[in-house]
């Protein structure tokens, strides 16, 4: 059995990863640039956007989280020289993406009452809602551009991503800037504009990636289109039992964050947009690991497509070491120029002196959330999904959250209350999916 050497193994994660890292900054990118244009027309505004897209990021991630379970699937089949398989059981998710689509879109419009039940301040909430109202018009698109995304992932394509996600950056500020503030005869929307603008490049990015996958040299072999098979509701129901869990995941993880989110909005509007900014940059370096975790993902499905336990153990382990390092940088980035940082999204000084002392704990955070979101990708390699979303639920529902309510509400420490209790569950995430993979990875 030949092993891949070290430098051959890290060289395949970077070059699988960095396109993916490239995308997942882009997509990130368009939340920050909403961030800043929101800032730019008040921190109520701005608030309005960190709620509504707290909740939207929620429902939409357990799509993604389903779906996520596709680039393992389809990296084992490729491993295993099973390539005809491919197409038949991506047309199957097609279907399940459908119906995802369907059901999150009403679950976006029905999300109104959350805001009473978590005491938003009041005159945040009419905008929340018109962004969240907006933003429902992209489920649908969406639901189909992950899927062929993953598509592509799995089958080690991962360039093609990239070049979609800068597409949508590059629609996406003139968009913002024409229906927020209203120009070429548009009205003034404001964050319910962004909401809009957010839909139509999600929409716009479907298309294209249809089109990538109809005629590109790679991913168009596999003749997706050449046919339409009906519902196979006994194949699709096996898939969404393996992405479920992965769903459940990240609605844990991602709900976590959320609801953080909504109990910061009982605080004080500065409060509020202080720590959508804090958030906000946070979730822009986090796109690093999690670009990383995607390849990382890859290369542990290949090696079990291989059945060579020896490179299913080091491609998770090298890959978890490689997100440390960037993890290392980035915190060092945070704490030296988070004046700087927070200058970019507002000038209130009041948001600002908050922003800032949360920049430190989100420094603290990332180390953790790195090497969670890398053993993760990791686990999901080896389709060892269960673990993964029983440890999210344990880590940042038990832990976490019951920390970060305790500190904040119990012990009157505000934001930083809540931010501590981040650091505690991303820290119990980390130990615990390091330690599964290091057991189930023994040879």
């Amino acid at each position: 059995m030949e092993v891949m050497p070290f430098k051959r193994h890290i060289s395949q994660t970077v070059k699988l990863s960095l396109p993916l890292i490239i995308s997942q900054i882009t997509v990130v990118a368009m939340t920050f640039v909403d961030t800043v244009m929101a800032g730019r027309l008040g921190s109520t505004t701005l608030a309005a956007v960190a709620v509504g897209s707290s909740l939207w990021s929620t429902a939409i991630l357990f799509v993604f989280g389903i779906l996520m379970a596709i680039p393992s699937v389809v990296s084992a089949m490729d491993g295993a020289n099973e390539q005809h398989k491919i197409a038949p059981f991506f047309r199957q998710t097609l279907w399940l993406a459908l119906i995802l689509g369907l059901i999150f879109t009403g679950v976006i419009l029905l999300m109104d009452p959350l805001f009473a039940l978590f005491d938003t301040q009041p005159e945040v909430i009419p905008e929340a809602k018109s962004y969240l109202h907006a933003l429902a018009w992209g489920v649908m698109p969406l639901s189909f551009f992950v899927a062929f995304r993953y598509l592509a992932d799995g089958l080690s394509v991962t360039k093609t991503t990239m070049y979609v996600s800068f597409l949508g950056l590059l629609l996406n500020i003139p968009l913002n800037y024409i229906l927020m503030f209203g120009k070429l005869g548009f009205p003034a929307m404001g964050a319910q504009g962004c909401g809009y603008a957010t839909a139509t490049v999600l929409a716009i990015q479907m298309l294209a990636y249809i089109m990538i996958t109809h005629k590109h040299k790679i991913i168009g072999s596999y003749k997706i289109f050449n046919q339409l098979d009906r519902p196979d509701w006994a194949e699709i129901g096996q898939f969404f039992k393996l992405g479920f869990p992965v769903g459940m995941s990240m609605f844990a993880e991602v709900g976590f964050f959320a609801i953080i989110t909504l109990l910061a909005s009982s605080l004080a509007t500065e409060t509020v947009a202080a720590h959508q900014i804090a958030l906000n940059f946070s979730s822009l370096l986090f796109m690093v690991p999690l670009g990383l975790s995607m390849g990382i993902t890859i290369r542990v499905g290949n090696a079990v497509g291989r059945n060579n336990p020896i490179d299913i153990k080091n491609a998770g382990f090298y890959g978890i070491s490689l997100v440390l390092i960037t993890q290392l940088f980035s915190a060092a980035i945070t704490i030296l120029f988070a004046p700087q940082i927070v200058g970019l999204y507002i000038d209130d000084p009041a948001v600002s002196a908050i922003a800032v002392g949360l920049l430190f704990f989100a420094a603290i955070f990332q180390l953790s959330d790195g090497i969670q979101v890398a053993a993760a990708g990791a686990l999901r390699g080896i389709k060892d999904m269960n673990f993964i979303m029983l440890s999210n639920i344990f880590s940042f529902w038990i832990l976490g959250f019951v920390t970060s309510w305790y500190l904040c509400f119990k012990l009157n420490m505000g934001a930083e209350g809540l931010w501590v209790g981040i650091i505690v569950g991303l820290t119990a995430a980390a130990f615990l999916n390091i330690f599964r993979y290091k057991s189930k990875s023994k040879i």
